[in-house]
């Protein structure tokens, strides 16, 4: 356990590009919800509004009706969201195992290259999709069904409107929900000739996913409260500042996804853990270099 945190941080510190692929589903994720915002706003402007004979669009009188059409409409579209969402993040996670798997070969690691790697494994991202969404789906029902039961106590009612309850459980959640899904996005992971998981991973996998989980929960209430001391002018800005916002607050996500795959990369044996990777010597890189240009020009180093 300790190893993999150690060789997952040294990772996720040395390489940059392991940030792409969760950073840029994390921004999807927020023009999607931009969209969303954009659709609610149109659909309301279109149902409330009724064309006279004249030609113009005068305003509806009736304002329920018209909210009531829209969240018929936005409903489904609300769940093809989350859809997209939960696909782009599981997307993610196979791009940066390719990406870890590239470092680990001592290979250049590119962002087209892996995703051309993850084309023939759609069915697998869509079906690993659907389980998550299903399972989430599940959870937050009971907890909703709990809540808000009348033969639930009235504190506990009283509790569930409050931030650090909502936390709490939410972390609660989120090691039942890594506890079921960890050995699938694991199996999802690993080559199809290998794909095993021992109790020991899950268990690793699963406290690294409630781990990660509270430090995005802790950057998001640092990032809200620095955002409510800072007044924007420009749209621009604000998009800039939320994009920003979003990466950072997802970053530990980064590191889970790394130590993901080295779980799903590991050889769980009397070898044990991914040999630590060695340190970055430009010294010898530097003459090693000199020594293949010299090479190539003729001489002897």
């Amino acid at each position: 356990m300790k190893e993999l945190w150690k060789r997952s941080f040294q990772l996720f510190r040395r390489h940059f590009v392991l940030w792409l692929p969760c950073s840029i589903a994390a921004i999807l994720m927020l023009e999607l919800d931009r969209l969303e915002k954009a659709e609610i706003h149109w659909l309301l402007r279109y149902f409330t509004a009724q064309h006279s004979v004249l030609g113009g669009e005068v305003p509806s009188s009736d304002l329920t009706q018209a909210q009531h059409r829209v969240m018929m409409v936005i409903y489904p579209l609300g769940t093809l969201k989350n859809f997209l969402e939960i696909c782009f993040f599981v997307v993610a996670l196979i791009a940066t195992k390719n990406l870890v798997q590239m470092i680990l070969d001592e290979r250049r690691p590119g962002m087209i290259s892996t995703l051309r790697g993850i084309v023939p494994q759609y069915r697998e991202v869509l079906l690993f999709s659907l389980k998550y969404m299903a399972v989430m789906a599940a959870f937050g029902g009971i907890f909703i069904g709990l809540a808000s039961s009348p033969l639930s106590p009235d504190h506990l009612q009283e509790l569930s409107s409050s931030k650090l309850f909502v936390y709490g459980v939410g972390l609660v959640g989120e090691g039942c929900l890594a506890w079921l899904l960890v050995p699938s996005a694991i199996r999802l992971l690993q080559r199809p000739e290998r794909r095993t998981i021992l109790t020991q991973g899950r268990k690793i996998g699963a406290t690294f996913a409630v781990t990660t989980s509270a430090g995005s929960l802790a950057l998001q209430y640092l990032v809200g409260k620095a955002e409510a001391t800072v007044l924007l002018d420009n749209q621009w800005e604000s998009n800039a500042i939320a994009a920003v916002n979003s990466i950072i607050i997802n970053s530990p996500q980064v590191l889970l996804f790394i130590a993901l795959a080295l779980l799903a990369l590991q050889a769980w044996g009397e070898e044990g853990f991914l040999a630590a990777e060695p340190e970055t010597n430009w010294g010898n890189r530097l003459l090693a270099w000199l020594r293949r240009a010299r090479e190539w020009k003729g001489d002897s180093f």
